[in-house]
């Protein structure tokens, strides 16, 4: 099974928009301002789903695009055989 950051790493090479990593709180090291407002209050926890959502979107996409790749080479090459069958 894949990690959830190797499952980020594949969505960010793929092009998807990744949220970015939940830093560790600790109690006494104040959030820099740097970061957005929705990374303050995201734990690692929720991104964990997010990416884990995102993954299977991205899984289900590539798998339904090999099926309609698949059929499509399946009907040209029916297409091309039809011809051949009626002359013979």
């Amino acid at each position: 099974m894949l990690s959830i950051q190797h499952m980020a790493n594949i969505l960010r090479k793929a092009g998807y928009d990744v949220p970015a990593c939940p830093i560790a709180h600790d109690a006494a090291v104040p959030y820099p301002a740097s970061l957005p407002a929705d990374t303050v209050h995201q734990t690692p926890q929720a991104w964990g789903k997010a990416i884990e959502t995102l993954y299977v979107s991205y899984a289900a996409a590539r798998a339904a695009k090999s099926l309609r790749d698949a059929e499509e080479a399946r009907m040209l090459a029916m297409l091309q055989l039809r011809p051949a069958k009626a002359y013979a």
